[in-house]
């Protein structure tokens, strides 16, 4: 390849120039996108149309051809147990978010085995890309809940990029899924607010690989002449509201039309109308409360239905980047979006562009409050969506940013600090079969270290196989290391203490990721570290300083007395091989975690 340029290879389920959906847009934009700046780009994709499609048939031929600079791949989708997969994903989604969010483990094998076996799935896919994968620097996946996409990333390893479009829900409490993101090399997100989610499912490790690349929308609808009807709607005839994306209970749909519904019967003299166009499997028609059904429709019937509306509506919860949102900033309108999904409640209040809604009855006071509003009024907000769609979303600037994803990841560590390969071949070290037993902070209290050294010792003789790692960096002046590995090395404990780099970012995040418990004698924090405990999810044994109580609160195990490490030791056995406890511990750890997030105290804390 000529200088600058790299081999990409783009994995996801559907591809095609026609697909509408959010994460269809992105794996077509970024392929065609990069191949447009010289980089060699190969799709891997299915023989199946499209998400809306049945993902059993193939309506494309399997085999190679190129399109605009871009060789498209297509391969057969393995068989399906779809009535397997129906009944997993019914199971899924008929349980709250609390319901995973309280427990771990909360996904029984054979339900996460069904969705992921009995979705779309094609091994002549990942066995091809498997085949070449010396020929790619880097390999794109898109997007994250798929057998194709988590198999290829289990094939691609540190070569894989996942660009997810996360959303808080039950898929990614899978653990498939966790692993795929603990195991890509890169994490690409497509807003901020969708990169703390995954910090929040996943743990703070994961920064230390992600970068937010962004998403961009073309602005102009590229055609000359509006349409004046549109399925037999004329749209200079109706004051109405938008809704572009599936018509389907994953984007909350039927909350928009019943809150449209209760607002019409509640407000009877407005004449405030709702349009939808999408794709979807049952007409949401209701001529009665002014709602239409205008099914799939082109570009240039879009562009008359966004350019006659009074503002785009966007029902759903989950969203990692809103193309439907961006669609209406772009041409100007104003938007409403749930108040109870990150990304696009986010981006509504940073630009002013709109406003929020999470009830019906919110829902239905918004409508009546844009059919009475002042027209300036409504094209304010839309302009000030407009700029906020203006600097987001430039294209250029966002396939810089996946020229330097893929360049760190071709050539070393990624822009953030996080060395793929160190990183990997050291939890490979640390996952031999011996428990880890981690220290991170400075190494500066003699009596303190010399007590965990001796815990330590007493944990051995409990016959429990394990190290102890100390990430940090000795007081060279005080002498103390000589006098550490002195003592480590009379007690013949030479193989079983590891000291790290604290400097490096990689190697700790490294060790928390595979830590079996955080043990602490200081008499003066870590607090920073006790923070990544709780963010990795690691049980805490520490002493009850002022900051450890501060940081902890009631969670973790804290002791006053560091006299006796017999006795600490015996406690560290027992959060070790006592898995009722360690649970017990770990889900008080994790609520203590998001309690400090929730409350903006983790800097502060840290």
């Amino acid at each position: 390849m000529a200088d600058g340029t790299r081999r990409l290879a783009v994995v996801t389920p559907w591809f095609g120039a026609e697909l509408t959906g959010g994460a269809e847009r992105l794996a077509w934009q970024a392929a065609h996108g990069l191949a447009e700046r010289g980089h060699a780009v190969d799709v891997f994709t299915t023989c199946a149309r499209s998400f809306a499609s049945d993902w059993s048939a193939a309506a494309h031929p399997a085999g190679a051809h190129e399109e605009d600079g871009v060789v498209v791949r297509r391969f057969p989708v393995d068989e399906r147990a779809a009535n397997a997969f129906d009944r997993a994903n019914e199971i899924l989604l008929g349980r709250p978010l609390a319901y995973y969010r309280e427990r771990t483990a909360a996904i029984e094998p054979g339900v996460a085995h069904d969705f992921i076996r009995g979705g779309i799935s094609s091994t002549a896919a990942v066995d091809a890309l498997r085949a070449e994968l010396a020929r790619f620097d880097a390999v794109l996946v898109i997007p994250y809940p798929y057998g194709l996409a988590l198999a290829a990333l289990e094939a691609a390893g540190p070569r894989a990029m996942l660009q997810p479009c996360l959303h808080d829900e039950p898929y990614a409490y899978l653990p498939e899924v966790e692993n795929a993101f603990r195991t890509a090399g890169a994490l690409l997100f497509n807003s901020p607010a969708e990169r703390s989610l995954a910090y929040r499912l996943y743990g703070p490790a994961i920064a230390l690989k992600s970068v937010v690349v962004g998403h961009w929308i073309e602005a102009e609808p590229r055609v000359l002449a509006l349409p004046q009807r549109v399925h037999g709607f004329r749209p200079a005839d109706h004051r109405y509201v938008l809704y572009l994306g599936r018509r389907d209970a994953t984007k909350n749909v039927d909350l928009l039309v019943e809150s449209f519904a209760r607002f019409r019967r509640h407000c009877r003299m407005l004449n405030l109308e709702l349009v939808l166009i999408g794709p979807g499997s049952r007409s949401l028609s209701d001529a009665r409360h002014g709602i239409h059904d205008l099914g799939l429709v082109g570009e240039a019937q879009k562009a008359a239905l966004l350019t006659g509306a009074l503002a785009v509506v966007q029902p759903s919860v989950n969203e990692s980047f809103s193309r439907a949102v961006m669609e209406g900033w772009s041409a100007g309108k104003p938007v409403v979006v749930n108040g109870r999904c990150a990304v696009t409640g986010d981006a509504v209040r940073e630009s002013g562009g709109g406003w929020l809604a999470t009830t019906k009855a919110e829902w239905s006071a918004l409508f009546e409050q844009l059919d009475g509003m002042p027209e300036e009024q409504r094209e304010e907000a839309g302009a000030r969506g407009r700029r906020f769609f203006e600097e987001q979303t430039s294209r250029e600037r966002i396939l810089d940013r996946y020229e330097a994803a893929i360049e760190a990841l071709a050539t070393g560590p990624l822009a953030t600090g996080f060395d793929v390969p160190a990183a990997a071949g050291l939890v490979r070290r640390l996952s031999d079969g011996r428990r880890t037993i981690l220290f991170a902070g400075p190494l500066t209290e003699a009596s303190c270290i010399m007590q965990l050294l001796a815990g330590f010792a007493f944990l051995l003789s409990h016959g429990i196989d394990a190290r102890l790692v100390l990430a940090g960096e000795f007081d060279l002046d005080e002498g103390l290391a000589d006098r550490f590995y002195e003592v480590v090395a009379h007690t013949q404990l030479t193989d079983r203490v590891v000291v790290l780099d604290r400097s490096r970012q990689d190697v700790v995040a490294a060790c928390f990721r595979s830590a079996d418990l955080f043990w602490s004698a200081s008499e003066d924090g870590p607090a920073g570290e006790l923070v990544d405990a709780l963010g990795f999810g690691v049980p805490v044994l520490a002493f009850g300083n002022a900051v450890s109580r501060r940081v902890l609160g009631n969670a973790g195990i804290l002791f006053c007395d560091k006299s006796d490490p017999r006795t600490l030791a015996g406690v560290a056995a027992l959060l070790l091989t006592d898995r009722s406890l360690r649970q017990t511990l770990l889900e008080g750890q994790r609520r203590r975690f998001e309690a400090l997030r929730g409350d903006g105290e983790l800097e502060r804390a840290g």
